[in-house]
């Protein structure tokens, strides 16, 4: 794994996070408020899991076997799906927000994703004692 590429892909889904939260509509702010609570403690919720995403994306392209640096953005960006699905059916029950406000609050999960798989499958480590 290459951590400086993690610390990188980290440092720039934090600044997305930041500007994509502060351009929220309206609806979709107020919301969020009103179930998370805009606190430190939530920001610090949001970067440690951000992290974990971030590390766990590493680590997984690391074990896979794909040679190809397309075929490991296509499982990065893959492994986006399994996580939508459950969480649009699971909003669409129990959060009382329009598609479009449902829409926008996982599409930060897709901009990040996307961040992870143009870096992460590209930027292999220079050194490794494990290589092959």
């Amino acid at each position: 794994m290459n951590f400086k590429a993690i610390l990188l892909v980290y440092s720039l889904q934090l600044l997305v996070g930041a500007v994509w939260y502060s351009a929220a509509p309206a609806d979709v702010a107020q919301q969020s408020r009103v179930f998370y609570g805009v606190s430190v403690a939530s920001m610090i919720g949001f970067a440690v899991a951000l992290f974990v995403y971030t590390y766990f994306s590493a680590w997984l392209l690391a074990k896979t076997n794909l040679r190809s640096s397309f075929d490991r953005f296509v499982l990065t960006v893959s492994s986006w799906l399994f996580v939508v699905i459950p969480n649009i059916y699971f909003m669409s029950m129990f959060v009382d927000m329009s598609h479009m406000g449902i829409g926008y609050l996982l599409s930060f999960g897709f901009i990040s994703c996307l961040i992870a798989g143009c870096i992460l499958p590209f930027w292999r480590a220079s050194r490794s004692i494990f290589k092959g």
